[in-house]
């Protein structure tokens, strides 16, 4: 018999760490070995109890979650979740950048009220992160220090080429591992669906700014698709393109598909139906199996799809599913992504 997820709590809320702890605790799979109120103390008891997953508040005092994460991940095998305040998007990025494996938006108000809605995305999110490989965490790169957030206003030249990427669990870290490889001497444009809550998108895509000399912004609705922009997909509506003189992005306010949306299937099937050939598909870590439908639409109008590794992966679900569904024509790991996408949009075949 399996033994429990042992979990240790952490947050400087007595209430929450009560309540958090009695709500894991009617499922025989979770076991609370223990709670911790400060960054220093969660790093104390990570070493003594030796959990397989944390869950991680951000603001606490003598040591913040974000102080704490980095210690944490250099003496532990555990999976860190961090729960985060409605309105601190970009600490809670910060944190994903840092090694933590995912996150939750603690209610701003009526925490009692809302915490079995809580405890249940919770518990979910506890057996997802355990199911990953302590190796498999994945950190950034180091950042460019030099460069601005991008503005709004491009020079708009249709691109040759679409790229279209999909990632979910563990992306934020991949997107920029891929887009530090990338630049605007390609005559491209990206098109990124990233499975993220709401008000976290403006944050992607300033971190994203930072890697590279592409543009990157959130894609609204009736925008042109220019040479040398990423676009990436806002919360809650699905981004498709459409015309071939002129591309433009429409957003979507139709059903979730695969539980998400923004979903990459409609994506990818679009970017197919608008540049055929010409278009890529790029699957990266990810739970479930969004984005594998749309690789195949890529593949089936001979454009190239590529698909992260499973070794390299955070998760492999949404790639896996696109090796799977045979809608995967190269399948590499995280690091050389970038250097398949450069390789295709040189038009450099490659023998098997």
């Amino acid at each position: 018999m399996r033994s429990a997820i042992k979990v240790l709590v952490v947050d400087d809320s007595a209430l929450i760490r009560q309540m958090l702890t009695r709500a894991l605790s009617v499922d025989p799979a979770i076991e609370v070995v223990g709670t911790a109120r400060t960054g220093v103390e969660a790093i104390e008891k990570t070493l003594t109890l030796d959990p397989d997953v944390i869950t991680l508040d951000i603001e606490m005092p003598e040591l913040s979650g974000i102080e704490a994460l980095p210690h944490i991940m250099r003496v532990s095998a555990a999976r860190v979740i961090m729960l985060s305040a409605v309105n601190d998007s970009e600490t809670t990025y910060q944190a994903l950048v840092l090694g933590a494996t995912d996150f939750i938006v603690k209610p701003a108000e009526g925490f009692a009220t809302s915490i079995a809605e809580l405890s249940d995305v919770l518990l979910k999110k506890i057996k997802i992160a355990y199911r990953i490989r302590p190796e498999s965490r994945q950190l950034a790169p180091a950042l460019k220090t030099l460069t601005v957030v991008k503005v709004n206003d491009p020079s708009i030249t249709p691109p040759g080429h679409l790229v279209a990427i999909a990632a979910s669990t563990g992306g934020p870290p991949a997107l920029e591992t891929v887009f530090s490889g990338l630049d605007s001497g390609f005559d491209a444009a990206y098109l990124v669906v990233q499975h993220l809550p709401h008000g976290f998108t403006g944050s992607l895509a300033r971190r994203l700014a930072r890697t590279s000399d592409l543009e990157f912004m959130v894609a609204e609705d009736g925008m042109a698709v220019g040479r040398g922009v990423a676009y990436i997909a806002p919360h809650g509506l699905h981004m498709v393109v459409s015309g071939r003189r002129t591309m433009r992005i429409a957003l979507e306010d139709t059903p979730s598909m695969h539980g998400v949306r923004p979903a990459a299937d409609p994506l990818f099937e679009s970017v197919a139906g608008a540049v055929g050939a010409a278009a890529i598909g790029v699957v990266l870590t990810g739970m479930g199996t969004d984005g594998a439908r749309g690789a195949r639409s890529i593949l089936d109008v001979g454009g190239m799809t590529i698909a992260q590794d499973e070794q390299t992966s955070v998760v492999w679900g949404m790639p896996g599913a696109a090796v799977r569904r045979g809608a995967a024509q190269r399948v590499v790991p995280l690091d050389s992504v970038a250097s398949e996408i450069r390789r295709t949009l040189r038009g450099v075949k490659v023998h098997e």
